[in-house]
């Protein structure tokens, strides 16, 4: 059994691979981080599921949930050396911010920018996104 939210990543992967994008091809796009900071070859993208706020009852027997879905370019040197990826990615959701009806709205959040110390020049640059969609009440399913 997966969980809608599970599910909501797993549609933002799916759109950032088919079809392959210019910036990152296919085969650099993770469902983790440490696929993407594994990767031999950069930039590489990790879309992973983030927090979820409290559900609210909207209705009876239904309730509406927002969670956020995280898509990281890792790349190595300077900031604009993930950029193309960071556009691209953000041109692709954009694109359906239904997720083909998966969800309300994916709507868009901050950018986070972090570089890791030390010598290998590391970094992340994190688009967080904010999926609403509705379940029933007792199921984080459907």
């Amino acid at each position: 059994m997966t969980s809608k939210a599970e599910r909501i990543a797993d549609a933002v992967h799916a759109a950032l691979i088919t079809p392959a994008m210019s910036s990152v091809p296919a085969a650099r796009v993770f469902r983790d981080l440490h696929g993407a900071i594994a990767s031999d070859v950069l930039p590489a993208i990790a879309v992973e599921t983030g927090d979820e706020d409290a559900p609210v009852r909207i209705v009876l027997g239904h309730k509406e949930r927002t969670t956020e879905v995280r898509v990281i370019v890792v790349a190595q040197g300077a900031y604009s050396d993930a950029d193309a990826a960071l556009v691209e990615s953000f041109n692709r959701l954009a694109a359906d911010p239904t997720l083909g009806g998966l969800v309300f709205e994916l709507d868009e959040g901050p950018t986070r920018r972090e570089r890791e110390p030390g010598e290998s020049q590391l970094f992340g640059v994190t688009k967080v996104y904010r999926a609403q969609y509705r379940t029933t009440e007792s199921s984080l399913e459907s």
